[in-house]
Order: structure tokens, then sequence, then C-alpha cells
């Protein structure tokens, strides 16, 4: 059969793969720590467990945009958590985030920016509907952030006028950095995307998973008319295989919203019943739900601050953590040194390191990053998360006063992944 040169073209998302082959190596007994696949490990709670048991009978096709009684339960949460007023009238519920990303590049019209490093996705989807797609690569210097004048020379670059409508995706706190934004940049940002016409989808699914005691804002506060924002429960209420999703539209977007109905009715259909009913309850604002989330996100916060503190001392740069559960360690400084090992891009060094020191990660030019730039992304995920939430609900003072050994006894696969960089990091010394 003849196939498109865009689906020819396309690989396997470069998450996905690098999770199912560290299964495939793990079932044949090699010992992989696993680096390389974002998925929150802690359990499923068990008010969400009860709802899903509950409505397991659920089994007629429900409206595309969602079942009522959940969006209005997403509509409180976002005025709870992020003071944003979206009606329900207002928000899609679909199958992930991800989905809900890709018809809203098939619904808008116009190139797609994308700071780089960016989730790996995005670029794959714009290039499936053969949208144009530039990247605005950042620096480590700059912590990976988008700076207002990175992004107006982008569009003084590539599409100068004005009047032609643009769309920038903004992910924050960032797969695969960690890095995020505060209310001044996000500000700045917004006003150089209003005045050249630009939509942006900022993709907020981490932003509950935001570290020391900074709380996230979202860029709507500052360009509600422009600002399309996407998430779900998939990171901060670790329901990544519920694949439920939303989108939170502008008020006025009618036709946007009619439109990305209408693409959902011809795809997707319906987000699976038994999973939109028990999401009330992951949608819920009790005190149950809450806790949930803020110790989730402390542990993260211990680990992400225990894995970059080990790094770092071994002269690995990485900027430090800011939410989610990733960094984006380089080593450039090693450049020279790495070439006359054989290893001249970031495809090469995670190759190395998963065959030669059983460390799995992602390479830096799967995230949009230049292939000589010797970057990776590591997900600090590889631990047992009923164990590590139990124990540090047992005593949140010493984990946070001694994580070192609080990682080491209850999550000793990070613990050796960080002994394993940092040998290889002293093998190229």
């Amino acid at each position: 059969m003849r196939l498109s040169t865009e689906a020819k073209e396309l690989k396997p998302s470069a998450t996905l793969a690098i999770n199912e082959l560290v299964m495939k190596k793990r079932a044949i007994g090699q010992n992989i720590l696993h680096l390389g696949f974002g998925e929150s490990p802690f359990p499923v709670h068990l008010s969400v467990q009860e709802e899903l048991k509950k409505n397991v009978d659920k089994k007629s096709y429900l409206p595309t945009q969602g079942i009522y009684p959940l969006r209005e339960k997403v509509s409180a949460f976002y005025k709870y958590h992020f003071n944003l007023d979206y009606l329900p009238e207002q928000i899609i519920v679909g199958p992930g985030s991800k989905v809900l990303v890709f018809d809203l590049l098939l619904a808008l019209e116009g190139p797609l920016f994308i700071p780089a490093p960016s989730w790996v996705s995005y670029q794959h989807q714009a290039k499936l509907m053969k949208k144009p797609v530039h990247y605005i690569r950042t620096i480590a210097q700059q912590s990976y952030l988008l700076s207002p004048n990175d992004l107006e020379e982008a569009f003084q670059k590539y599409s100068q006028q004005k009047q032609i409508q643009k769309i920038l995706l903004l992910n924050y706190p960032n797969n695969p950095t960690g890095q995020s934004y505060d209310p001044s940049q996000l500000k700045e940002l917004a006003s150089v995307a209003r005045d050249h016409n630009t939509i942006v989808i900022s993709d907020e699914i981490y932003g509950l998973i935001r570290f020391h005691g900074n709380k996230h804002q979202s860029i709507a506060k500052f360009y509600s008319e422009g600002t399309i924002i996407t998430s779900g429960i998939s990171k901060d209420r670790s329901l990544g295989g519920f694949r439920l999703g939303v989108a939170l539209l502008p008020s006025l977007e009618q036709e946007l919203l009619k439109s990305m109905i209408s693409i959902g009715s011809e795809t997707w259909t319906a987000t699976s019943a038994p999973i939109q009913y028990a999401a009330i309850k992951a949608y819920d604002i009790s005190s149950e739900i809450t806790s949930f989330i803020s110790d989730c996100t402390a542990v993260h916060q211990l680990i992400a601050t225990y894995v970059h503190k080990r790094i770092e001392n071994a002269n690995i740069r990485c900027p430090f953590p800011q939410g989610a559960f990733y960094l984006f360690p380089d080593w450039n400084k090693y450049s020279k040194k790495l070439s006359k090992m054989g290893i001249n891009s970031s495809y090469d060094l995670a190759k190395t390191l998963i065959k030669k020191w059983n460390i799995a990660t992602l390479p830096g030019s799967e995230f949009g990053m230049l292939d000589n730039d010797l970057c990776l992304r590591i997900a600090n995920c590889d631990y047992d998360g009923s164990l590590v939430l139990n124990k540090f609900r047992e005593n949140q003072k010493q984990a946070f006063n001694d994580p070192e050994n609080f990682v080491k006894s209850f999550a000793p696969r990070i613990s050796a992944a960080c002994d394993q960089l940092i040998r290889f990091t002293e093998s190229i010394k």
C-alpha cells in the first residue's frame, strides 16, 4: 500500500518508544535504570478508584464536548487553583490533552512557533497536517526560557506581516527542562503575541507540579482573548492511562468551539464514559484531592532537587528545576573528549548510556535541539510511587532534612542512576 510522505517519515513517539524498549530489556533480565519516561508513579487516589467502580456500567456514547457535570467541576477547579474564570461552555473534554492539541492545530490557521527544547509530539503533529513549523531555540544560560526578544526576532524572521495569524505553543512547567515562567515574563510574552496576531496554545499539564512555594500562573491571565489552555489529569493526579484531557477556550471563540466539537465528533467521538464520571472526583476541590496533589508535588520536588544536586556536583551543567519531573543536563563542556569516544550527538550520548551504562534517557535532538548539542532529558520517576508517598507522609520534615537518605532508602533506582551518570562523567574526564 502507498503511504503519504508524512506518514512514512513519522516515527513512534520517542517517549513511548523508550518506555517499550526498557520494558523489553527488563523482561529479559537486564537491570535498566529508567530515566527515559515521564509517567508519574503515584497510585490512583482511592476516591477516584471508587468512582470508577461505581460507574463501570456507564456504556453510552456521551457528548463530544464532555458531560456537563465534569465540565462544571473543571470550571470550579480552575477558579480554585488558578483564579481563572471559564464557564463549562468554554471547556472541551477529550481523550488526553495530546489529541486536543492536535485538533487545535488542525482547526487553527497559521504557522506554528515552538520554543526548543519542547515536548516531542508538537512538531510531528504539525508536520502531519503540513503546517509550517519554526523552532525558537533557547539556551541553558537562560534556563531554556523563551524571551520576548527571541519571540519578536522569530516573527521578524519567519512571518513579518503582523496581520497573518500565527500559533505559539508554550509548555510550562516544561517538558523536557523542568523550567517555568514568572508572571512578569508571561506578561511580556503576551504583549508580543498580541502585537503579532498570535494564538497561544498554553500546555499547562504540569501546572500544579510547581516547586519551592511558587504558584503557577497562566499566560491566559494576561492574554485571555488569545490563549487556549490545555491540560488534564495525567501528571498531577498520576492518571496518564485514564486518557482524559481538557481544553479551555476564550469566551468569544464560538467558531473555534464548534470546529473543535465537529473535529472530535469525526475522530474520537467522545471520551470514555466511565473515565469521565470518575474524573468528576479527580477534579474535586476537596481537601483529600488537593492534599494528594500537594503531597505528590512535594515528592517530585524533593527527588528532582536531589538529582539536580548530585549531577551538578559532578560538574554537569543543568538548570535548577522549577517544576514537573524532568531535568535537562548537558555534557557540552566535554564535547572534545566525547568526540574522541565516538560521541558527537545527543543521540550518540543516549545510545552510549543505555548500551554501556544501563541508563535510559532521551536525546535532546528529540526535543528540537541541534544534533550536536550534547543534552539529554532525564525523568525522575523510576521508583515505587506508593511506597515513596507513604514514607514521605510518615515524616515529611525528616525527608526534606535528609533527602539523600530518603532517596537512597525508598527510591534506590534514582540514587543508582545518579551514581551511574556520575561514573560515566568521570570516565570522560
